[in-house]
Formats: structure tokens, C-alpha cells, sequence
């Protein structure tokens, strides 16, 4: 029974009681005294309450969608910027990665005499030379060579004159890792890798 009196219309006496409740609501202070017991009205009119009700109701669901949509989108951009901070985080983790994989092979420093004519100039040279490998494996292969690898890298430094250091000093530098380069990878089997690159960690006349 309910339910079929708040589907039945408001009739027109009901209707125009509304309207003059609702002009009456605005006439200000002199009609507060009136307009209490008009509200108490409504409350005890079963329609007339309805009706209020479902507007308030429309009104509370209007203002809770509006509050979602304007707390739910801040989140929504902070998802794209976590997941750049993921994939910085993964790139700087790979470029680690593939720095500690470089495979050297580091040789213990060189200390001569600088000769001329067979003649001892009182200068010396020191350098602390670095072998790049292609892989790990090789630095086994190395070990088994490394009394020859160290005496050819002499026999390169004994043969540089004094005016290779001072005159032309850079290109005396690349000479000497080219030769190095060349004499360590003629020492290995073919097959197990070779070394790629020669640097030096220090180099100093003195």
C-alpha cells in the first residue's frame, strides 16, 4: 500500500498547498513564526515529505560523485610517474650490471731505466698497464703466460728512446699499447678469447 501511495500524483490541492509553502519560505523574519508550523505540515503530509526526501537524496548522490571524481584523479596521475621511477630505477640497475661484467686483467707496474746508446740517462720510467679481455675465461689463459706477457711488455719500454717521452709523449703512449696489445694476444690459443684493449692506470716519467 506504501509504494502505490508514493506513486499516486499530488493533487491539485495538495500541489497548490506546496506552492504556497514554498512562496511563503522566502518572505524572511515576519513569517518565521508561520513558517514553523508550514514545515511541521509537511513533515506530517506522507507526498509532501517524500518529495523532500528524494531531492535531498538526489542532491547527496550528486555531491558524493562529484567528491569521487575530484579524489580519484590525483591518483590516477601519480601512476604514469611511479612507473617512470621504475623503469629509471631498471635502466640504472642494467647499466650497472654491465659495468661489472667488463672483464680486466690487471698487471703488476713496470719500473725501468730510461737507455741511450746503451747508456743510463738517470731517467725512469714507470707505468701500471690494464689488459681488456673479451671474456672471463681468458684470464685463466693469461695466468700460464704472464712470465712472457711481462717480459715482452719490457723488451717494448726498453727499446723507446728518451725524446720519445718528451717530444712526441702522446703518440709514444699508443704506440706502446698497440705493440702490447699485439704482443699479449700472439701469446694466447686461438679460439679462447683475446684482449681487446690496453690502459694504463698510470704512466710516468720521472
Amino acid at each position: 500500500m506504501a509504494e502505490e501511495e508514493g506513486k499516486e500524483e499530488l493533487s491539485s490541492d495538495e500541489a497548490a498547498e506546496l506552492e504556497a509553502l514554498l512562496e511563503d519560505a522566502g518572505s524572511g523574519e515576519e513569517a518565521a513564526p508561520g513558517l514553523k508550523g508550514k514545515i511541521q505540515r509537511i513533515f506530517s503530509n506522507k507526498k509532501l515529505l517524500m518529495i523532500f526526501g528524494g531531492g535531498a537524496l538526489v542532491l547527496l548522490i550528486a555531491v558524493g560523485a562529484g567528491f569521487y571524481f575530484m579524489t580519484s584523479s590525483p591518483e590516477e596521475e601519480a601512476v604514469p610517474v611511479e612507473e617512470e621511477k621504475a623503469e629509471e630505477e631498471l635502466k640504472e640497475e642494467e647499466e650497472t650490471s654491465a659495468v661489472e661484467k667488463v672483464n680486466i686483467y690487471k698487471l703488476e707496474p713496470f719500473f725501468l731505466p730510461i737507455r741511450e746508446d746503451g747508456k743510463e740517462t738517470g731517467r725512469f720510467i714507470s707505468l701500471s698497464a690494464n689488459l681488456l679481455l673479451s671474456n672471463s675465461v681468458l684470464n685463466k689463459d693469461l695466468d700460464k703466460v704472464l712470465p712472457l706477457v711481462r717480459k715482452n711488455i719490457y723488451g717494448i719500454l726498453r727499446r723507446k728512446r728518451p725524446s720519445d717521452f718528451t717530444l712526441q709523449r702522446s703518440n709514444t703512449e699508443e704506440r706502446i699499447k698497440k705493440e702490447i696489445l699485439t704482443a699479449s694476444n700472439a701469446l694466447l690459443l686461438s679460439g679462447t678469447g683475446t684482449v681487446t684493449d690496453v690502459f694504463f692506470s698510470s704512466f710516468m716519467i720521472k
